[in-house]
């Protein structure tokens, strides 16, 4: 039995060459994948880590009802002393009491709605790490002291030393204020911590939401996050009897749980769609590998050998050739992620899409772990042991006889060629030739083409899939609030202050709806507050809207699934989905609803709910209310031809800079401005710019491997043909003019891998355009991304797909240069000899 391990190590040093070039394939392919996994992996763990560590905790302890109702008054006595109860239960290393609530800060004419966590100053930094990012001032002693995040802090131009006032609703349900002085300034490099969470003393917080001897939570650290429910079923029973509930952070965070599947989901189809391509460079390899041994298994059958045998020989020799290839790749895989594990991979370039992934941010870290690599394992050897039996089991039917008539008719077919060669019209019957090699062997053209088809086919996939998802984002984004361009006074679209406004509305609106581009015109008042019923409190954004022109402009009212859209002679208010289920809100419940107003001052208004909508993005369904116009100019101060924004859609979204550039243009001397959908929502056009890097590294990975595949059956095709080239020299045939055949045989192969790759992935792509891919199991994942619903259309975009097809194409033809010029330096007496 030992002797055909010893035959197949043998073999496969026999032929180093032949070997390396399968063990390269193996090896980048696996690098790729172990790369690939670790880059989304580190991003998940990232946001997790950053959430945790800077915010929540790994678990809290609320009394019974808090965490669904969010009302302040349901608190935990702070004689019960729960901190020190669940700080000394095993596999937990430190608890913290806190306060949390919601306040509109402000500081002159700037306010900015804020999540405001009171905590103890002393127990805090052991449970969480915001006292380790602070950039100016220091951290909390206590008194009415507040920490800021940087934007926060820049928002509304606040430096250590400056008072702000706080606006809360309290857990009476009155409305309280307390002045607090900044005296730090923090900087986690997480966009929605730095510019949304402020901490403040515990006792200054309880004083604030009048909660006296009272905190919401109980946050904690354990020792090992991946003994959290552990730690939480040891927990749970130790308070029941003080009606308490332990939620770790899965259930404290459902968009980050969310987002973390959502990654997932998207991981398992792109690494899919690579583990294809990789499969396919294995096949073709292990394909070539063994086609180029024909008359290598012939002479061993010729004495003796049985068919079973060979097929035996030749899995032992691919499975060997995997483990190897797997370990090599496994070892540069793992190098790569090191190497940016350590440095990170700098992503602050688009930090803006990266506020729609909680938790992350600029510097991304990869992360792996064993049970990633021993999946990828698993495909790569089955795949390559799938990939060697059907060419095996072939060879080993054929007879030695069937292998020499094989070596001889090639022999004769080129010396009636040769005359031809050497004819004048060269380059023609070089193609000729070319073309008929590719039709002499099917087979092998199949194999050789078909690295280019699924190299092709599964980009075509990966840029149909992103650009349905990102138009999807645009056009529902743009539909839902945006529109295609907005007018504004310049500074509107960094700070909402009410200050900022415009003149003669209904003399602009005429002008605007004038533009040859101008489908519709509508204006708009947007205000930054606090929504409030008698239980809880929201920071929101609030939009005054004339509802007959908005309906032009943008599709809101299309997604009412109770009551009526906002109406002009009503002073209702329309909600989104997402508020009322956190403010346990119903049709005709009245909302509280405070701004600042231009002059500093706090303005409220009472209404009842008329309608709410539901756009299938929880984003947006939880941070815009909407009144009509007139209602907003009272509250926000405004004349009755003022407005905060003129919103434009187009009658084609392409045009939407242009026309902006052009406006600009007319507005040079007003202190008016226009900007286009893509300047209004940067988040969504960095999420897709970000996104685009991520499809880039793939398809990057994708592009190398396919690359080597087309090399690796090229080399596969010239050695297998070794005899037939030494012959074409022995006849007089130049190393040139080899070169030359064996590039017009590479770029017909090329055009035949193209032609199949686009039918494939166009006719894939154009199927599941009409069918869409169905998300539905992971809907929850989307409600943290602008304008997505759980199915995606993907779409092919001509313009962002050529350029990298004919990049393909240029590849899979030059790769071929490396075969060829070893071809041509062939010694004709020795490749004659071959084999």
């Amino acid at each position: 039995m030992m002797a055909w391990p010893r035959l197949a190590l043998g073999n496969l040093r026999a032929n180093r060459r032949r070997t390396g070039i399968t063990l390269l394939s193996l090896t980048v392919g696996v690098a790729g994948l172990v790369f690939l996994w670790a880059f989304i992996d580190g991003i998940n763990a990232q946001m997790i880590n950053n959430m945790t560590g800077y915010v929540t905790g790994d678990l809290k302890v609320h009394k019974r009802g808090f965490h669904d109702e969010r009302e302040m008054n349901i608190g935990l006595p702070q004689q019960w002393n729960l901190p020190q109860a669940v700080a000394e239960t095993e596999g937990v290393t430190a608890a913290a009491p806190r306060l949390n609530g919601h306040a509109l800060a402000s500081l002159a004419d700037q306010s900015r709605a804020m999540q405001v966590i009171g905590v103890d100053p002393a127990r805090e930094n052991a449970v969480t790490r915001l006292d380790r990012s602070l950039v100016a001032g220091r951290y909390l002693q206590s008194g009415n002291e507040i920490l800021l995040g940087t934007g926060a802090a820049q928002a509304m131009e606040a430096e250590v030393g400056d008072e702000l006032a706080l606006v809360v609703q309290a857990a009476d349900g009155s409305i309280g204020a307390d002045p607090f002085t900044l005296v730090g300034v923090f900087e986690t490099g997480v966009k929605r911590i730095d510019g949304q969470v402020a901490q403040v003393p515990l006792q200054a917080a309880q004083a604030l939401y009048a909660l006296w001897d009272r905190v919401t939570e109980v946050a904690a650290r354990v020792d090992d996050p991946d003994q959290l429910q552990s730690v939480i079923d040891r927990l749970q029973p130790q308070l029941q009897a003080r009606q308490v509930e332990v939620l770790g952070w899965p259930e404290l965070m459902p968009s980050l749980v969310q987002m973390v599947d959502f990654h997932n989901a998207v991981t398992y189809i792109v690494i899919l769609v690579v583990f294809v391509v990789v499969a396919a460079g294995i096949v073709n390899t292990i394909l070539m590998s063994v086609m180029e041994r024909g008359r290598e298994f012939g002479v061993m059958m010729a004495v003796g050998t049985s068919g079973s045998r060979i097929v035996q020989l030749v899995l032992l020799e691919t499975a060997l050739l995997a483990l190897v290839g797997y370990a090599l790749g496994l070892a540069l895989g793992l190098a790569v992620t090191a190497y940016f594990a350590s440095h990170g991979l700098d992503f602050t370039a688009y930090i803006k899409a990266m506020d729609t992934m909680p938790g992350l941010s600029g510097i991304v870290y990869p992360a792996t772990s064993p049970d990633r690599w021993g999946i990828i394992g698993v495909v790569v050897i089955v795949v390559a042991l799938l990939a060697a039996i059907l060419p095996a089991w072939i060879a080993s039917r054929h007879t030695p006889l069937e292998a020499i008539n094989a070596h001889r008719n090639a022999t004769n077919r080129l010396r009636r060629v040769h005359s031809e060669v050497t004819s004048n019209r060269m380059v023609v019957i070089f193609a000729q030739m070319a073309l008929r090699s590719v039709f002499r062997n099917p087979r092998r053209s199949l194999i050789t083409a078909s690295a280019t088809a699924f190299g092709l086919a599964a980009y075509l996939f990966l840029y149909g899939f992103a650009d349905g998802f990102f138009e999807q984002m645009i056009r529902n984004s743009t539909q839902q609030l945006s529109g295609h361009v907005q007018v504004m006074a310049k500074g509107h679209d960094v700070d909402l202050s009410p200050q900022l406004r415009i003149d003669d509305v209904s003399a602009r609106l005429t002008t605007l709806a004038d533009q040859p581009a101008v489908q519709a015109a509508a204006p708009r008042i947007l205000l930054k507050g606090m929504v409030a019923n008698p239980k809880t409190s929201q920071p929101m954004e609030v939009v005054g809207v004339a509802p007959d022109q908005e309906q032009q402009v943008t599709e809101l009212a299309r997604y009412m699934v109770e009551g009526r859209y906002v109406q002009a002679d009503d002073d209702g208010i329309v909600i989104g989905g997402k508020l009322a289920d956190e403010l346990d809100a119903r049709l005709n419940d009245k909302l509280v609803v405070t701004v600042q107003q231009a002059g500093g001052d706090l303005a409220s208004g009472a209404y009842p709910i008329r309608g709410i909508y539901r756009t299938g993005s929880d984003l947006f369904d939880s941070e815009y209310v909407f009144v009509n116009i007139s209602q907003a100019r009272q509250l926000a101060g405004f004349a009755p031809d003022q407005a905060s924004r003129i919103a434009l859609r187009l009658q084609d979204r392409t045009q939407s800079t242009p026309l902006a550039e052009r406006l600009n243009g007319e507005l040079a001397d007003t202190q008016l401005v226009a900007q286009d959908w893509e300047t209004l929502l940067p988040v969504v056009v960095q999420m897709i710019e970000m996104t685009q890097i991520d499809f880039y590294l793939i398809l990057s990975v994708v592009f190398v491997v396919v690359a080597i595949g087309v090399m690796n059956t090229m080399v596969m095709s010239v050695m297998e043909r070794t005899r037939e080239l030494g012959v074409m020299l022995a006849l007089g045939t130049r190393g040139s003019q080899l070169v030359l055949t064996i590039l017009f045989e590479a770029l017909f192969l090329a055009l035949l891998g193209m032609v199949a790759g686009t039918m494939l992935g166009g006719l894939l792509v154009a199927w599941l355009n009409r069918s869409g891919i169905d998300l539905s199991a992971i809907a929850g994942s989307f409600e943290t991304i602008p304008g997505i619903t759980d199915k995606v259309y993907p779409v092919l975009i001509i313009d962002h797909v050529w350029l990298p097809s004919l990049l393909l194409f240029a590849c899979s033809v030059l790769v071929a240069l490396y075969p060829a010029r070893r071809a041509a330096r062939l010694d004709p007496v020795e490749a004659i000899r071959h084999g």
